[in-house]
């Protein structure tokens, strides 16, 4: 076990270091983190229309007419359906603000250049007078790749064209807003070029637009990697081992996987709407509802045993202190206070434990046992079975509590282990306490 662990610290965690600060990847997290309240909104109001109870829709219908259930779509169509919109401006703001560059003038080049090499389409004519229109595929699911790498390149020559001889100064007696807008004129005109030529280009190739080349080459090809069974089993298995090492492991992965699992979810949320069947197994609620209950590592399971059967004061102290956060999906109490972090004991469990739910979970959905996740958008704060019955109904819930079951089996030897250990070092630790103290004279 030394030996793997010394190994993987010398090869893997300068890598993770790595990622976790580069200032690409942390920006488009952040730009998802940030958007998050929005598609949370959005799903709150497709729930509405969808909740899982039969007969339901009939009763709404009958009560506040045939129109409603699509009128609430109108909140989604303004959220998640424009969802490349929102991470341009997100992520542009994100990464203006690592490298310290007007934040309002990388947001607005961001979405220029997004709109430039986005195709238009003419679908139809009213009166005779042909309407331009941006088809919504290009601003959703079809679009998240476009939109993340418009959005870094363009911030990026911003950067390198926001030299101070390429900018034009104002006397300081100007308003800022006037003065930063001439400023921004000249790299901000460079940017548009550099995409207008991009586009020029790939008119006269075999995609004809740049959003098909990528979704075509980059895109659809990862999106189907990764909805497989073994990329989710190793992305499952980094997060827990960088967490063992005491790094943000689902930062670190999720800035790698984050778009791949909001494009397969959006996908199925689509789907959902034009209420045809989802497609897609993996998604973000996947993972946030039947992996990492209690938090990475379906720690839940894990504190269950330590309120059940520990009986060293550390464990059943650490125990009740973490309770209250691990409801909501929060285990740093237990990473670093048990601790999981850096205990070889501990490091076999807990990456094991997302592993195993991870097959068993892809297995009870491609044989039909479980549905599909719908695709809406829960906070991952939301309690077990809870979370369940939102995604995937009763029977998200009861699958839920197998996966429970599955993980507390797993979990309880290496945790009744340690608590032997530290109940004996207690036992160590009062004998010896009670030899120190002076004999009455």
């Amino acid at each position: 076990m030394n030996s793997f662990t010394g190994f993987m610290e010398r090869k893997l965690l300068p890598l993770a270091v790595r990622i976790e600060g580069n200032d690409y990847l942390s920006a488009i997290k952040d730009g998802f983190i940030r958007i998050m309240p929005f598609l949370i909104i959005g799903s709150f109001f497709l729930l509405i229309a969808n909740l899982p109870f039969p007969g339901y829709n009939d009763f709404i219908i009958s009560l506040l007419g045939a129109n409603f259930i699509s009128q609430l779509n109108y909140i989604l169509d303004a959220t998640y359906s424009v969802m490349a919109l929102l991470v341009i401006i997100s992520t542009s703001i994100s990464l203006a603000k690592r490298w310290k560059l007007n934040e309002i003038s990388c947001a607005l080049i961001s979405l220029v250049s997004f709109f430039i090499i986005t195709p238009y389409k003419l679908p139809q004519q009213n009166g005779g007078a042909v309407t331009d229109v941006i088809p919504v595929f290009a601003l959703g699911a079809q679009g998240l790749f476009l939109s993340l790498i418009a959005t870094l390149l363009a911030v990026r020559l911003y950067r390198l064209f926001n030299h101070p001889r390429l900018t034009i100064s104002m006397p300081e007696s100007v308003p800022p807003a006037v003065a930063n807008s001439f400023s921004s004129l000249i790299p901000s005109f460079l940017v548009v070029v550099l995409f207008w030529l991009v586009r020029l280009l790939f008119e006269v190739t075999s995609f004809g637009t740049v959003q098909e080349m990528i979704f075509t080459v980059l895109q659809a090809p990862m999106m189907k990697l990764g909805n497989t069974l073994p990329s989710q089993m190793i992305a499952e298995f980094f997060v827990s081992f960088f967490w063992f090492f005491g790094l943000h492991g689902d930062s670190i992965v999720t800035a790698i996987m984050g778009p791949v699992w909001r494009s397969l979810t959006l996908e199925n949320l689509q789907a959902m709407k034009e209420g045809v069947p989802q497609v897609n197994i993996i998604t973000q609620q996947f993972r946030d509802v039947f992996l990492i209950c209690g938090g990475t590592g379906f720690t839940l399971a894990m504190l269950l045993v330590m309120l059940w059967r520990a009986k060293s004061k550390r464990m059943r102290e650490i125990a009740k202190l973490a309770a209250p956060a691990a409801i909501f999906n929060i285990n740093e109490p237990i990473i670093f206070g048990v601790p999981i972090a850096l205990n070889p004991l501990l490091l076999i469990p807990f990456i094991l434990v997302p592993v195993v739910l991870c097959v068993i979970t892809y297995s009870a959905i491609a044989f039909g046992f479980l549905p599909l996740t719908s695709g809406l958008e829960i906070p991952w704060t939301t309690p077990i079975f809870i979370s369940g019955f939102l995604i995937c109904g009763w029977k998200g819930m009861l699958f839920q509590a197998i996966n429970l079951i599955v993980a507390m089996t797993i979990y309880y030897p290496f945790v009744m282990t340690l608590d032997k250990q530290y109940l004996r070092d207690e036992i160590s630790q009062n004998e010896q306490d009670f030899n120190e103290i002076p004999a009455a004279e």
